[in-house]
């Protein structure tokens, strides 16, 4: 198993994202927990393309991932099979860009009601890059 793919952070990252919305779930008028979400929504999203592009390096052996945009990260996954709509990832790129780019009310909840699809795509994301090291690649 590489040691250079630590999937720690990324497995932090969810869970944490994971309490936001659990949160959010039970207070759903609470802005302040939108935001939290949001905020997690942001740093999840960053973690699970930073481990990805590590993953792609050290497992799948492509060179320079390090230097791929998250869209081409997430086309690489999707065609190695780690992810399986890449569609999806991509309006989570998208998200992720009006989140830290522009603040509105509108977007921001837009952006909070479509972080549990967001989860449940990192998490399938994260079992398959756990799979594809356990299996060496």
């Amino acid at each position: 198993m590489p040691a250079e793919v630590n999937l720690q952070p990324f497995r932090d990252a969810l869970a944490r994202l994971d309490e936001s919305l659990s949160e959010r779930a039970a207070h759903p008028e609470n802005t302040f927990l939108r935001d939290s979400v949001i905020l997690r929504f942001t740093f999840t999203f960053e973690s699970a393309v930073s481990t990805l592009r590590r993953y792609l390096e050290e497992v799948a052996a492509l060179r320079n991932a390090n230097r791929m945009s998250p869209r081409r990260c997430l086309r690489e996954a999707a065609d190695l099979g780690l992810i399986a709509e890449c569609a999806d990832w991509m309006r989570h790129v998208d998200n992720r860009n009006r989140a830290v780019h522009a603040y509105n009310e509108p977007m921001a909840d837009a952006i909070a009601a479509n972080a549990t699809p967001v989860a449940a795509d990192a998490r399938a994301l994260l079992d398959a890059m756990q799979q594809g090291i356990a299996d060496g690649g």
